[in-house]
């Protein structure tokens, strides 16, 4: 073994201790460091109140410096912007007493949510689901960051979920929302509850969160809605930490607002909904204007409802109009029926009686008994006008809704208005028939060519007309019914003609031409029955339902290869196909008749007979085509004069000639 030199083992030795010092120095270092990561922790949490002390007062001088300048602003465009509150409805926050007043008169006269100063003696109400909660009796306001009135425990933890301008929000309608497409599957196993003895209070236990209250549609839909904030949602506020980011996102709304120029006045309202990929859907709502609004530049198809050519503001407004009458009846509870709303409504209805009796093309969206039976539930609700009565708000909401729709989609109030039922607004597309199309019109007696022109009068501009269409399917449901009797009769007619001995011999091979045709009677008598029945069911499942299933099916048809063509050829099958199987039997009737026939004699009587009735039964289907066998006959005497004259013209052209 070779021997270290004598400076290598010195440097070696001295080279340890300090790398043993290094080491030592830094472990303190870090313990060091731990200990003032641990010290300004304890600090922080020990003048945690006076950090948010100075937080509200910075808050609340920025509060007031962003509001001096700022003066309402709206974009106008093509698409749809927020709505704008006017300067003097805006109660300032310096004047509690005044604002309170102003606040339960204006309250009074829309369909704001009331204010919360009776909770405290409504504790045990189940209907609300209030369930013991007492909130503050002065109404909260909502302020432009959406802090005012949130206590610390709900609002604190939601400042910290998402930076600024982070959120994912789309502007939506009240339409786009999915209380109706929600499925919640309950357990199915069961289980026998219990009950406790003794008089119970059964309400629901409201600890989960004080500063919602959940709310029972009259329908039986739960939803949910924070007084302080005025925020409606249908999100579970409590699982999970969905109650942060709503707040989150109604803050941000806020914000946006504010930042657009909108004034947030206290009777106005938020709408969050959220949806499958993350994103938060919301609207505002202004009950004094009675529409939605946005702090954004918003464009609709939802909003649209498939209404063409739309460029008037004062058309938007009744898009926006029903929109708002859509989010009452979605949020019924805690409002108060103004009386004005009520007369509006009954003078609608009203009218539309009236002018359903008056015209056959009335633009009603109900027809006549039902608006029968609305004028007498509009007078059972007359007895709650300026009474809080969620069932009462969501009728008249609803009914809104329709008139006002209907209002939109006629184009009320602009320059060329609907005025009748059956007509278009647009520029009739005149296409050119295919040649397939008129030999099918021509082959199914002109069947397919009627039902298109009743199909014209119900499917408008691509939009259904309820009440003709409720008709309309009312008449096809009782002709196919008598299709279906008329197909039996004749499918028994054939089969009795068949087995007439010497009709259909099973011992030839050859059949003759009478069971031949037959046959093809049959056939067509069998085909009628089982596509009347066909249609008939179909009819009463999904074509009755709703208007928008009936949209929803036009618009499906509308995008075959024939078009809407298709709708009136299918509709035709029954009955073209009933005549077709006559018209055979009478073709085999008349083969047996003639060819079996050997007497001279009763040949001579039966065929002036059959002459004539051929031409009788021919008569009808001429004279529905505008084919009169009087104007024919006329036309051919004229045809056949102006001939005689032209040849006896030309034979004295050639006398003359010739001479």
């Amino acid at each position: 073994m070779i021997p270290r030199p004598h400076w290598q083992t010195q440097t070696f030795m001295t080279s340890r201790p300090l790398k043993e010092y290094l080491l030592k120095m830094l472990v303190a270092f870090t313990k060091r460091i731990k200990f003032v990561k641990l010290s300004v922790r304890d600090l922080r949490f020990a003048f945690r109140p006076l950090l948010e002390l100075f937080r509200r007062l910075l808050h609340g001088i920025s509060h007031k410096l962003s509001c001096f300048p700022a003066e309402p602003r709206l974009i106008v465009d093509s698409g749809i912007m927020g709505a704008t509150q006017p300067t003097q409805n805006v109660i300032p926050v310096t004047q509690p007493d005044h604002r309170t007043s102003s606040n339960e008169e204006a309250i009074g006269k829309t369909l704001a949510v009331r204010p919360l100063e009776n909770f405290a003696a409504n504790t045990t109400s189940s209907q609300h689901g209030i369930g013991g909660l007492i909130f503050p009796t002065m109404p909260m306001p909502m302020d432009q960051f959406g802090t005012t009135g949130i206590p610390e425990s709900s609002a604190a933890p939601c400042l910290n979920i998402t930076g600024r301008g982070q959120i994912p929000l789309r502007a939506i309608v009240a339409s786009e929302f999915r209380r109706y497409n929600r499925v919640f599957i309950q357990d199915k196993v069961f289980r026998v509850f219990t009950v406790d003895p003794g008089l119970h209070d059964f309400t629901d236990p409201s600890s989960h969160d004080p500063n919602w209250l959940r709310l029972t549609h009259p329908e039986g839909a739960r939803y949910f809605y924070n007084p302080h904030q005025r925020l409606f949602t249908d999100e579970n506020v409590w699982e999970n930490d969905i109650a942060s980011e709503i707040l989150t996102v109604a803050m941000e709304a806020k914000q946006r607002a504010t930042d657009s120029g909108i004034t947030l006045s206290e009777t106005m309202e938020l709408t969050i909904e959220k949806f499958e990929d993350g994103k938060f859907g919301y609207y505002f709502v202004d009950h004094d204007a009675q529409i939605l609004f946005w702090p954004e530049l918003v464009r609709s198809w939802a909003l649209m409802n498939g209404i063409r050519g739309v460029t008037e503001k004062s058309h938007i407004r009744y898009a926006l109009e029903a929109q708002y009458w859509r989010h009452c009846t979605l949020f019924p509870n805690m409002r108060i029926l103004p009386g004005p709303i009520v007369e509006r409504l009954r003078d609608m209805i009203a009218y539309a009686h009236a002018e359903s009796i008056t015209s056959e093309t009335s633009l009603s969206p109900f027809d006549l008994s039902e608006l029968s039976n609305m004028l007498g539930l509009i007078d059972q609700v007359t007895a709650s006008m300026n009474k809080e009565n969620e069932h009462a708000v969501c009728i008249v909401a609803r009914y809104m809704n329709i008139f006002i729709q209907a209002k939109f989609v006629n184009f009320c109030g602009q320059r060329g208005a609907r005025l009748d039922a059956d007509q278009s607004l647009y520029d009739s597309e005149n296409e050119d028939i295919p040649a397939i199309l008129r030999i099918l019109n021509v082959v199914l007696f002109n069947s397919p060519n009627l039902h298109r022109e009743s199909l014209n009068k119900v499917w408008v501009d691509k939009t259904v007309v309820k009440p003709r269409w409720n008709k309309f399917m009312d008449q096809l449901n009782s002709e196919w019914n008598s299709f279906t009797v008329f197909s039996t009769v004749m499918l028994a007619a054939d089969v009795s003609f068949l087995a007439v001995p010497g009709v259909d011999d099973p011992t030839t091979a050859i059949k003759s031409p009478t069971t031949i045709v037959i046959y093809m009677s049959t056939l067509c008598a069998m085909g009628s029955l089982v596509i009347s029945l066909v249609l008939a069911g179909q009819v009463n499942n999904n074509r009755r339902s709703s208007p928008g299933n009936v949209a929803k099916f036009m618009t499906a048809m509308s995008k075959s290869l024939l078009g809407v063509e298709s709708v009136a050829l299918m509709h035709s099958l029954p009955f073209a196909l009933l005549i077709w199987g006559m018209i055979f039997f009478a073709i085999g009737l008349s083969i047996l008749i003639f060819s079996d026939t050997a007497d001279v004699a009763a040949l001579i009587g039966l065929a002036p007979i059959w002459a004539i009735v051929v031409l009788l039964t021919t008569w009808p289907v001429l004279a529905a085509n505008n084919l009169h066998i009087s104007a024919v006959a006329k036309t051919a005497a004229k045809a056949a004069a102006k001939s005689w004259n032209e040849v006896m013209h030309r034979i004295v052209c050639q006398c003359h000639t010739g001479g």
